[in-house]
């Protein structure tokens, strides 16, 4: 008798202890993952019980907003975007079946209040719960004209201040309604162009010529050459017996580094990367950021890392049996986002200290108190206040008489770098611009590409950047409060 019943009795507990150990797991390790999934009816009820917070431009325009409704009696809330396809990517998209995207997925604990002991209660209570308000520093009016101006055609605008890292605009084209989301988003994802895909800061590309600005400032940074330092092209470079021409296969003759910059002479600075080695030039690409995450606050999913790649993978900027001949020119598997681009003009333009971008100013309650700011900082120094003010002086000369008359303003002086990478279809090319103005006191920072088009980086690029430039240097604070 006493044999059963301590054999029931450990049946019994041991049957306990695996229930105690199954509760603890779907609980515990397994909550946030069923909490996650798109077919949790809780999961359905609780975000229809959230009124977001409102996620509003620097210039006061409501992008994303909460709207109440009424189901059987009960209040909820659904997503509204009053600016339709409007920094899409940007802004991103939050729907109970679609989960979450952009500033709308990195800022969901203030957007949603699920921040503080209030929110703990309120969930356990399943009331409803009120969101904070995000505060961007993305301004409508620069965002606008950047669209604009990619209307028709895949590319990307980036466009920064370079003393404070402040984003005014991130443009992908093709783009989609966020409105859409919720009710059509097969459709999205079949359109041509991939929409959903934020091409400023997860689109990689070659940056061609543009590369040439970290060229050249690891040049100066080396100290053997100046910007008045003397070079004889002969229209070719050749490095372990592979042959690099010019665009169009033209001859310079005797010309300074100014010069080479200006006309974007690729023999010359193949001709510096095979001497400065990849060591001394992964040095300077270590510097401005590449082969490591861009620290913006987006998801990091939709931020590409921007390097060499091999195989897929990213590659140390640093290894010896590199070709950095061809590195200097843009070339050897570099890719690069336009963020990162946008970037490198920025540091320039800053006297050699690199920015982290940022798009949130602030978190802000419903009654005003101020729950998460971000502040300038500083991610590295680049090159010296002289090596920064000696390359922005040749990029002067880049778009006074060179390569970029097209980005000129009018009364303004602008330093920029055009770039025309290839594609692979001799016809088509990647074109791109990066920049600043104004060139004295930098103001803003852009850089712009249009994929697959017959134009250079000149007639293409640098047009857009010149009036993406315009408006942001144009803009005046807005008055008064958020509106639609």
């Amino acid at each position: 008798m006493n044999r059963s019943i301590r054999a029931l009795y450990l049946t019994l507990a041991v049957g306990f202890a695996v229930l105690v150990v199954m509760l603890g797991y779907w609980q515990v390790v397994a909550a946030g993952e069923l909490d996650e999934r798109a077919d949790n009816p809780y999961r359905l009820e609780q975000q229809r019980l959230v009124d977001r917070g409102r996620i509003i431009s620097a210039d006061k325009i409501i992008l994303a907003e909460s709207v109440m409704y009424r189901e059987k009696g009960k209040k909820y809330y659904r997503r509204y975007y009053p600016q339709g396809s409007l920094a899409a990517q940007v802004v991103g998209y939050a729907t109970p079946q679609q989960g979450a995207t952009g500033l709308e997925q990195q800022y969901n604990r203030y957007l949603a209040g699920s921040y503080g002991t209030g929110a703990i209660l309120d969930r356990l209570r399943q009331e409803t719960k009120d969101g904070a308000d995000i505060r961007l520093t993305l301004d409508t009016r620069v965002q606008k004209t950047a669209e604009a101006l990619l209307s028709g055609r895949r590319g990307a605008v980036v466009a920064i201040e370079p003393k404070t890292g402040k984003v005014l605009a991130l443009a992908s084209s093709p783009a989609f309604d966020l409105n859409e989301v919720s009710s059509d988003f097969a459709s999205i994802r079949k359109q041509d162009g991939a929409p959903l895909l934020n091409r400023s800061t997860g689109g990689l590309y070659p940056p061609g010529s543009t590369f040439k600005v970290v060229t050249a400032t690891a040049a100066l940074d080396n100290g053997k050459w100046s910007a008045s330092s003397t070079f004889d092209d002969k229209g070719v470079y050749v490095v372990d017996g592979k042959p690099i021409y010019n665009s169009g296969k033209a001859k310079y003759g005797l010309h300074n580094l100014t010069d080479a910059l200006t006309f974007s002479i690729n023999t010359t600075f193949a001709q510096i990367g095979d001497q400065l080695g990849g060591r001394k030039l992964g040095r300077e690409m270590n510097r401005f950021g590449f082969a490591r995450p861009t620290e913006i606050d987006l998801p990091s999913g939709e931020v590409a890392v921007s390097g060499r790649y091999r195989a897929g993978k990213i590659l140390p900027n640093d290894q010896r049996d590199e070709d950095s001949a061809r590195i200097a020119i843009g070339q050897e598997n570099l890719q690069v986002t336009p963020l990162q681009m946008a970037m490198v003009a920025g540091a320039v333009a800053n006297g050699g200290r690199m920015m982290r971008p940022y798009l949130m100013r602030r978190a802000i309650t419903r009654d005003g108190v101020v729950v998460k700011q971000q502040r300038p900082e500083e991610i590295d120094s680049v090159a010296s206040a002289y090596v920064a003010s000696e390359v922005g002086r040749m990029m002067q000369s880049v778009v006074s008489e060179g390569t970029g008359t097209e980005a000129g303003l009018s009364g303004l002086s602008v330093a920029g770098k055009t770039g025309t990478a290839e594609t692979g279809d001799p016809e088509r090319n990647q074109a791109w611009f990066i920049g600043y103005a104004p060139a004295e006191d930098p103001q803003v920072a852009v850089a712009v590409v249009i994929e697959d088009t017959s134009g250079t980086g000149g007639t293409e690029a640098a047009p857009v950047a010149g009036e993406v430039m315009r408006t942001a240097l144009s803009i005046d604070p807005v008055p008064g409060e958020p509106t639609t």
